[in-house]
């Protein structure tokens, strides 16, 4: 075990040598990287953290969803519900920098913990910026027009899929577990002609076909598919991508 430093498309890519889905950086001409660190700034006003584009997801009253930084030791962020129905929070890393080409090499992983699983849904992958990746107040379900690649579980379902969307239409769905509620790595890795998708280490999918041709961004939904509050701890979270 240990990191090394990969030599992709002129540029640097710092990963584990054992799992190279795990990366934790990128130098050089056509890289992209950034991860999860302790102290994130926060807007002064809103508390949330700057680097992502928040969007506070409410069917009922109070507007008391929150993305926060520092509320568990060991996890640096934390997504918490309102206690209705669909509330959650829709978070998006600033600015779209990834596109799934045969230009790019491009790997996402989170490691996290949901309080709830059979009352929850949770969406987490490459995706277009869209201020609700999941239907708002109708269903537990995916908002139409969505697109990108990502791991899914829906409220009352809580199996674990990997999907891909292009505008809106389904092109990909495997099975690949259950979400559950202890602490779970989740990881996608983009060649430039296959997508792999990992559950805590093991290789579970891969699949290419039709992939959205959109420019991506990491991308986080949580919300409780109950009346009661849910959160959700993230222990991990970064991305790399090296382009041509």
């Amino acid at each position: 075990m240990g990191i090394v430093r990969e030599q992709i498309k002129g540029a640097e890519l710092i990963r584990d040598q054992a799992r190279p889905w795990r990366v934790y950086g990128a130098v050089g001409e056509g890289a992209r990287a950034w991860g999860l660190r302790a102290g994130l700034p926060c807007d002064a006003s809103s508390g949330d953290p700057a680097e992502f584009v928040v969007t506070v997801l409410e069917a009922g009253a109070g507007g008391d969803s929150t993305l926060a930084a520092g509320q568990a030791a060991g996890y640096p962020l934390r997504i918490t519900t309102d206690n209705a129905d669909y509330d959650g929070v829709n978070a998006q890393l600033r600015g779209e920098t990834v596109k799934i080409d045969a230009d790019t090499d491009v790997r996402l992983r989170m490691k996290c913990k949901a309080s709830e699983e059979d009352d929850a849904d949770l969406l987490f992958g490459l995706c277009e910026l869209k201020t609700a990746l999941m239907a708002t107040t109708s269903a537990h379900g995916l908002s139409s027009g969505v697109a990108g690649v990502f791991f899914v579980s829906i409220s009352g379902e809580p199996t674990l899929y990997v999907k891909a969307y292009k505008a809106g239409v389904q092109t990909t769905s495997i099975e690949v577990g259950a979400l559950g509620t202890a602490d779970i790595d989740l990881a996608l890795w983009w060649d430039g002609s296959t997508v792999r998708a990992f559950v805590d280490d093991v290789e579970v999918a891969r699949f290419a076909g039709t992939l959205p041709d959109g420019e991506l961004t990491p991308s986080v939904n949580y919300r409780t598919g109950a009346a009661a509050a849910v959160t959700l701890d993230i222990a991990e979270l970064g991305y790399a991508a090296i382009s041509d």
